[in-house]
């Protein structure tokens, strides 16, 4: 085994597992964000029930989540204005 061969050999590793790192990192990057967004939805919810509007939650899990919402706020009052 030559000089040559052995850096190209331990570049390929190094360039292997860098690739991988950086496609978990980004991955959980999206799910950070993914999740801060549910997370918000859910306090939003909060408020409104919390004004006196009605929320009703359908959720799912297991392989994937799956959360379905349905708001009937009515006329409440949502970060200072009047819901229509």
């Amino acid at each position: 085994m030559d000089w040559a061969t052995f850096v190209i050999g331990i570049a390929s590793l190094v360039t292997a597992k860098a690739t991988g790192l950086l496609a978990l990192w980004l991955r959980l990057r999206w799910r950070e964000r993914h999740e801060l967004a549910r997370q918000n939805c859910l306090a939003d919810a909060v408020k409104i029930v919390a004004a006196g509007g009605r929320v009703e939650f359908t959720t799912r899990s297991g392989d994937g989540h799956h959360l379905t919402m349905r708001i009937d706020g009515g006329a409440v009052a949502y970060e200072g204005r009047e819901a229509a």
